[in-house]
């Protein structure tokens, strides 16, 4: 499969919402080992990348409603590694971290060769957890190493603020770094908007810096993919839209639904008029979702 194809299936309605710009081009940047050990060097590791393997599960995951944004593992199974990219400081990430761990050890069947009812130890994969935070608020120093604490269990994720200002002088003036280009697009598509720019226009507008900087020119080189990022960022601003107007809570429980009545060939104007939205909206959404 190539990787174009693989990765627009993240553009989708999910738990009841749709994921944005920001997150699905950090999983879209970092789906190759290249750009894996890039980050993983961002992270404070070494690794080299004939080593590892990148892993491509959500399609599986999905059917537990959990969506991991990047992974990948030693191509003998030594090491693990979750990385999962947030804008919000959250607590909670460790436990989330299992679950992933849980289901992607028992789809790789990383143990199957092993006797877990025998006497003889089993040999387990090291379980790395990583959050790469790309936040507007600084990251607080007791948000930096994130531990939930269930008895007998205890799991630890380390927190790693990647924002551009805050890479290594080296990392950020290295257009060909992939973190660095995509901690300065989301940078620059901050301060488009902070200016006041629709976002459609700072969407565009940070594209054009990253091109001038030449940062991840081998994804804005490519028409169908600034499109693609472009298209995801607008199902996001539909349910900012309806969040504002009717609480984000309603909002993304309402864009669920039109997706739902789409699916069953509803009339748009009929979809509009019973939720409340404009019918350019439901028309968009059932264009780019394909419907």
């Amino acid at each position: 499969m190539h990787m174009e194809e693989k990765n627009e299936k993240r553009t989708s309605i999910k738990d009841n919402s749709v994921r944005n710009v920001v997150a699905d081009l950090f999983a879209y940047v970092f789906s190759t080992e290249t750009a894996l050990v890039n980050l993983y060097r961002g992270l404070g590791k070494e690794i080299a990348v004939e080593d590892i393997e990148y892993i491509s599960l959500n399609d599986e995951l999905g059917r537990n409603n959990r969506y991991n944004d990047t992974a990948f593992r030693t191509k003998d199974n030594r090491i693990i590694v979750f990385v999962e990219h947030q804008s919000t400081q959250n607590k909670n990430m460790p436990f989330r971290f299992l679950e992933y761990a849980v289901d992607v050890m028992r789809i790789l069947k990383v143990l199957s060769d092993q006797n877990r009812f025998g006497e003889k130890l089993m040999t387990f994969p090291k379980l790395e957890f990583y959050v790469a935070y790309n936040g507007e608020k600084p990251l607080k120093e007791e948000n930096k190493n994130l531990v939930v604490d269930l008895g007998d269990v205890r799991v630890s994720a380390q927190v790693v603020d990647i924002c551009f200002d805050e890479l290594p002088k080296q990392m950020a003036e290295n257009p060909n770094d992939e973190l660095a280009g995509y901690s300065y697009f989301v940078k620059m598509f901050r301060e488009m908007k902070s200016q006041g720019k629709t976002p459609h226009d700072a969407y565009h507008d940070a594209v054009g810096k990253s091109k001038e900087m030449g940062y991840l020119a081998h994804i804005w080189s490519r028409k169908e993919l600034v499109d693609m990022f472009l298209e995801t960022y607008c199902h996001d601003e539909i349910l900012r839209e309806e969040g504002m107007e009717k609480g984000l809570e309603k909002g993304l429980e309402i864009s669920a639904l039109i997706f739902n009545a789409l699916k069953e060939n509803l009339p748009i104007q009929a979809i509009a008029e019973k939720y409340g939205v404009k019918s350019h909206q439901v028309e968009k959404m059932k264009r780019d979702f394909a419907i």
